[in-house]
């Protein structure tokens, strides 16, 4: 049986965690438009990637199963994640979007749907980050 951390899929939001209380961050991201995909993409591709292609490959695998498996349930609240991170910017009217775009910037075509995901448990009990890898 495969374990997964939901911290994994919340490290993927690192680099604009916490810029809801970054004014500069607040004020550049006003504009958002909650249905424009392509901006969503661009924040992706601009900060977000770079920054998963420079983190730990370990920690690139453990955070794409997390991706992949949170993707593949039939319900999850991808709001709650995001909100928790504190972005400088709202969500897409539909949350899970924003995840989804991550994986196709990220992986391009490959599949994230796990097809056996009850062979898949959760162990969100993983806090510190010297047992992360």
């Amino acid at each position: 049986m495969k374990t997964v951390n939901p911290y994994f899929l919340r490290k993927l939001l690192d680099p604009i965690a916490g810029l809801a209380d970054d004014d500069e961050s607040v004020i550049y991201y006003q504009n958002m438009n909650k249905n424009n995909e392509v901006q969503y993409r661009k924040i992706i591709k601009d900060i977000l990637k770079p920054y998963f292609e420079g983190i730990n490959e370990i920690v690139q695998q453990k955070s794409k199963l997390a991706l992949s498996y949170y993707l593949s349930k039939d319900k999850f609240d991808f709001e709650s994640v995001f909100e928790s991170c504190l972005p400088p910017f709202d969500p897409p009217e539909d949350p899970r979007d924003f995840f989804v775009w991550i994986w196709e910037e990220l992986f391009g075509d490959e599949d994230y749907k796990i097809l056996n995901i009850e062979s898949y448990k959760e162990n969100p009990d993983i806090h510190e980050p010297n047992r992360l890898i």
